[in-house]
């Protein structure tokens, strides 16, 4: 099985309090708190356990777990159908699930 280098998974007994910055895809299963999670021009995915307090930057964000922070994408915010999100959505696309939530404004760039 072909190992994917480029690909952190920070599992879901990790807690992390302090910014994250990397140039890989990142999974999040965890909980981490901070001022700023960036990714480049990478995808940043966030698990069904995950709770997340930080500004997301990234290529394209999905989040299925807790977001309180703002998420700026270069391409694409999606929302799955139990995510939470606290702050803003800023992306050229976003794809919103109906029984997703999200206190915050969409802004279309």
């Amino acid at each position: 099985m072909p190992i994917n280098l480029r690909q952190n998974i920070l599992g879901p007994k990790i807690y992390i309090e302090g910014n994250i910055q990397t140039d890989e895809e990142l999974i999040i299963e965890g909980k981490i708190k901070g001022n700023r999670i960036d990714v480049g021009n990478n995808p940043l995915i966030v698990g069904l356990q995950s709770e997340v307090s930080s500004d997301l930057y990234a290529d394209e964000i999905i989040i299925y777990g807790k977001v309180k922070g703002n998420c700026y994408a270069k391409k694409s915010i999606y929302l799955g159908d139990k995510a939470i999100v606290d702050g803003d959505l800023q992306a050229p696309l976003i794809d919103i699930e109906p029984t997703s939530m999200i206190s915050g404004r969409l802004i279309k760039r």
